[in-house]
This record gives C-alpha cells, structure tokens and sequence, in this order.
C-alpha cells in the first residue's frame, strides 16, 4: 500500500540522515539507517534516491561480498539494476550488474563470446513473465495438448539452465506470473485449454523440474501479494515493454536479492522471540497460566498461529531462541503447561530469561550458538526494547511489530530474512543440533581438563566424496560458511561436481556424532594437486564443532590424501575477510610455516612426511 504522510516524511528524514553519515565518511551507520528507512514498497523515486547513496560508501568497510550478476530478459530491466543493487547491498553483497541487451537472452545464453558470458557472472538471472512462454491453445484443447506445450515451454528453459551450469554458473530464472485479465473469463482457470490453467501447470513442471543450481523465484506469488491489477501497468509495456509497474519493482528487488542472499549463504539462521505479548496476551508474571490470551478467542487464536508460523520456520531448519524479560521458572510455565501453545521449551535451542537489558541477552545467544549477531532476527511487542537493540546491535534485524497480533505472521515474513534456495535433512534438524549443543557445554562444566572432556564425547566422524546425496550438502556448507572458512570461495553445486570428477581434485566431507548426537555434515574440502604440493583450496567447518579436535582430525585427512597423492607438501590458503577471524590463527595453531601471499591470500605449509596431529576424534572408517 502507498505510505502515508508520516511515512514518507520518516523516509526522507532517514535518507538525509544516510547522506550525512556518508558526508562525515560513516558507511556502516549510513547503510544501516538506509536499513531501517527503506522498505520494498517504498516509494519507488524514494528507493531511487536511497540506491544512489551506495556510489559514495566503502564496500571494503563494510565487508560486503563481492557478486556478478548478469541479468536477461525480453523486457525492460533498467530501472529494476539499481534497486537490486540497493538491496544485494543491504544483503551483504558488493554487486556488480551486467543487463544484457533487450530481448536476447538466448542468444546470449548460448554464445560463449556474448558480453553477458565476457562478464563471466557469478550469477545468472533468467528474467521471465508469462508473455515468454508459447502456452496460448486454441478453446477445447484437451489435456494432452496442455501437457505437450507446457512440457516442450520447460525443456526451453531446461536448455538454457544447461548451458549456464555447464559453466559453473547459479541460475536464478522466474516462474510465470498470471496475468489479472483473460478474455476466457473464469475458463481461463477453469478448463483444460485455459491460459491460466497451463501457466499454473507451468510453475508445478519448474519447479519439478529445477536441477541442482537452478533456484526458482516465485514471481506469481510477488504479483499476487502487490496485487495483479497494480503488479502490471499496461501503459508501461506498451510505451516501453516494461513487464513489471515501477512501484512494483521494490518488492521485486527485494524479493530477488533475499532469496540470492539464501543461496549464496547470507540469509538469517535465527529467529530471537520475546515472550509476553509477542507468544501469548498478557504477562505470565501477572496473570498467571489461565490468563494469558492464548487459543481462545481472536487475539488467543492470533498467538497460537504465530507461535505455528515460528514452528514451521523451525522444522525447516530456523534456529529458534527465547529472549525474555521475565524469571525462567515463570517464563518456561506456557511451554511446559498451556494447553494451547504450539511451541514448547524442545523448540528452542537457547532459552533466556533474566532481568538484564535485552542486547546483552543477544550477544550472550549469538555466543552460546556460536553464529553471528548478522544471523539473528529479533521479534519483540515492545518498540522501546525493539529501538534499543537497533542502536547498540545493529547487525541484528528488528522487526517492526504492529500492534495487532492477528498481523505478526505478515510484519515476520516481509523481510524475507530467512529465504533458503535449498533444503536438506540437516535443516530440519538444525534446532536440535544446537540444543544437543548446548548439552555438550553443560556436560563439559564437570570438567576441569579438557582433554578428559572431549574423550568422554565419544566423538567418531566418518568421512566420503560428494556422492548424489552428499554433494548438494556440500555445497551448501560452503555456501553459508562464514566464520570456519577459510578462502572465501563460493562454488555452485555444479563446479562442485565438476571439481568432484577431475583427478587432479579431492572433494571430501566429514559427518560427527558423539554421545550427546548426530551433528551431521560438520566440514567440507576440496583439494587440489599442484605438482608436489597438496593446495587447500576449501575449508569450511560448522561452528558448532569448534574446539573439540576436529580441526587436528581434518589435519590429518588431509595430510593423509597428499601422502596418498605422493605430494611432499600440504599448502593451506587463508584470504582475510570482515568474517573469518576466526581462523586467523588456525594454520599457525596447527604449526604449519608461512609460506608467502598469492594476490592477497595468504599461504602455509606443512610437510607431508610430519606425524598427523592428535585428536579425541576417532574415524570410523
């Protein structure tokens, strides 16, 4: 909906403020204002005026992420670059954009010598509406006509998507928006032969068919929540082929780059819940068990859906915390003893409760997860607490809470933050693994010695190659790695195949258990033979493993492959970035010598005949 006066003149008011904090050369604190300003169905000048601001901020400040992104589509895209460019931003990304020529995405595609394949993308987006597919049958065409052109529409765009992952590149291609009028009238979704009926097989056919690196961007639900009589302005395509009404082109935006954000690794892994009056009506502290509004009635039945929106984000793999105001024993009462709550206190891998400020409870639980304040999302009722993790976390995403709980689901889900381009079995065991995390921190206070600790874990790993099963979590490991990677380097799932059938290439992957669990796929490697040297191309471990000697166990797999190899040196690669200090220290940890840099990376060595590093971490072989 268009904003109001208020909301326009805070939007303003925000982007001056950007521009000042520019102006005195704060990037961060102008980029997070533009943060909290702009939203995807800000005034599409206003968006505009906000993406020009990026031109005058320090991406190397910022710690952004570099991404190529090349765009085609038979449709004019122009004014849709730098709004993308603005939200890729605010996404963690520093994005350079390629807009191929007006309607020429096949050929473009298809000749390795376009300037689109020149560009030599990261990324590429197959920008698509429902004009793009030949689906018009003639009045009366049964089933087998409707099935025979959707199927020959999906192999169009299957060769396309071929050509792309057979040059490593993710492909983000668009299913088909319905358009609002059909001269068929409710036939047009009604009978076999209709242009909706064949657009809605269409999506089902895509997204049935969209093999690994290809990720969907549902396009007709965009234009469906913006409204499809305002999602497409006729005048628009007819003056100048815009597919897409310009006040629509925010939430497109925002929509493309939340859900580049989640394949690339950049999405939020954790949703950060108050309690009272954020989970049910009321104060438990006051008003007791019976109380509380939750299940009867419209605001009762309000919380509950919301407490079910935030289970179903769970079991696809969200984190879910607790952070409240309020004594554990009372806090805990609804999970344990409500009839009608949906979440109970299992759900949650970190449940705090205390009467300190609310920042301080944030950091404590990005801690204890061992994630980063970037990968929390807070949800609280209150706008006083909401305002004081803005100023003094404002990495964390607050979410701006209306009054109204029947609309918490929606205020939730418009920022897209946790948007996911895959999902695997681990992702929906995610909560407990962190839980079972926790245990392990629990169990190892008994502890005076370490070493005496990690052997009572038990822990054994057993290792493989990227095999069908293993290969799209590989991928995703690396993908979304930040902290425990040491390279920086973000291979799609289909280079990583590629890499997998190349013998000079050793792909590998490390699942864990112990005593306390599965924790499942825990680190990932790819390693390249360079004459003698065994080079560590990749290196990404989960956080949750940290400390516990699987970085001295992985040592030692690797040390075991050069030996195998014939190599007489192992060589490690760590390239610095704004988010993995983490393993500043790791090669010098494990004793490898400085080696040199390479175009800003820096090297180590170890030789291949040294004895493996001890670990509590047995293989299971």
């Amino acid at each position: 909906m268009p904003l109001d006066t208020t909301d326009r003149t805070r939007v303003k008011d925000g982007i001056a403020r950007a521009r000042a904090a520019l102006a005195s050369g704060d990037s961060r604190g102008a980029l997070a204002l533009l943060r909290e300003a702009i939203g995807p169905e800000t005034d599409f000048l206003d968006q505009l005026r906000a993406a020009r601001l990026l031109d005058g901020m320090d991406a190397a400040a910022l710690g952004l992420r570099p991404l190529r992104l090349a765009i085609a589509g038979a449709s004019t895209l122009d004014h849709l670059v730098p709004l993308l460019r603005f939200w890729l931003t605010l996404a963690g990304f520093a994005p350079a954009i390629h807009l191929a020529p007006f309607d020429t995405a096949r050929a473009s595609v298809l000749d390795p010598a376009s300037t689109l394949h020149c560009f030599g993308p990261d990324l590429v987006w197959l920008f698509t509406t429902h004009r793009d597919h030949d689906l018009r049958l003639p009045p009366g065409a049964d089933g087998a006509a409707l099935r025979g052109a959707v199927g020959r529409a999906v192999a169009a765009r299957a060769a396309l998507w071929d050509a792309l992952r057979g040059r490593g590149c993710l492909v983000l291609e668009n299913n088909a928006d319905l358009p609002a009028e059909d001269a068929a009238g409710n036939l047009a979704g009604a009978a076999a032969w209709g242009h909706r009926t064949a657009l809605r097989l269409l999506n089902a056919e895509l997204a049935l068919a969209a093999p690994a690196g290809v990720v969907l961007l549902d396009l007709d639900h965009l234009a469906a929540r913006h409204g499809r009589h305002r999602w497409h302005d006729p005048r628009y395509w007819h003056h100048s082929k815009h597919a897409v009404a310009p006040d629509a082109s925010g939430m497109l935006a925002h929509a493309a780059a939340r859900l580049i954000a989640g394949a690339r690794g950049l999405a939020r892994k954790c949703l950060v819940l108050d309690l009272d009056n954020t989970l049910w009506g009321g104060v438990i502290g006051d008003d007791g068990l019976a109380g509380i509004a939750l299940g009867n009635g419209a605001a009762g039945e309000a919380f509950v859906a919301f407490q079910a929106h935030a289970k179903a984000l769970k079991d696809r793999g969200i984190i879910l915390a607790a952070c409240s105001k309020n004594e554990a024993e009372t806090a805990s009462l609804p999970f344990r003893e409500h009839p009608d709550t949906v979440l109970r206190l299992e759900d949650f891998a970190v449940f705090r409760a205390g009467w300190g400020n609310k920042a301080d409870a944030l950091r404590d639980i990005a801690a204890t997860l061992n994630i980063g304040l970037d990968a929390l999302v807070f949800v609280d009722d209150n706008p006083m607490e909401r305002d004081i993790v803005r100023r003094h976390l404002p990495d964390v995403a607050v979410v701006e809470m209306p009054e109204d709980p029947a609309h918490f689901i929606a205020a939730l889900e418009a920022g897209a933050w946790f948007e996911a381009a895959t999902f695997a079995a681990e992702d929906a065991a995610r909560t407990r693994l962190y839980a079972e995390n926790a245990q392990r921190d629990e169990h190892r206070a008994a502890f005076v010695d370490m070493q005496a600790y990690l052997a009572s874990l038990g822990m054994m790993a057993t290792t493989g190659s990227a095999d069908p099963f293993h290969l799209p979590r590989i991928a995703q490991l690396i993908g979304k790695s930040n902290q425990f990677h040491l390279t920086g380097t973000r291979p799609t799932e289909a280079e990583i195949a590629a890499l997998a059938r190349d013998p000079a290439w050793t792909v590998l992957h490390i699942r864990l258990r112990d005593r306390f669990g599965d924790n499942g796929l825990i680190a990932a490697l790819l390693l390249r033979q360079d004459g003698q040297d065994l080079v560590i191309d990749t290196w990404v471990m989960s956080c949750r493993v940290l400390a516990r000697g699987v970085e001295e166990f992985t040592a030692s797999l690797m040390l075991a492959e050069a030996r195998r190899r014939g190599c007489t040196r192992l060589l490690g690669r760590y390239r610095p970035s704004g988010r993995n200090q983490l393993v500043a220290g790791l090669y010098a940890r494990l004793g490898f010598a400085p080696a040199g840099e390479d175009a800003g990376t820096l090297l180590f060595s170890t030789p291949a005949d040294r004895d493996p590093w001890p670990s509590m971490v047995q293989h299971d072989a």
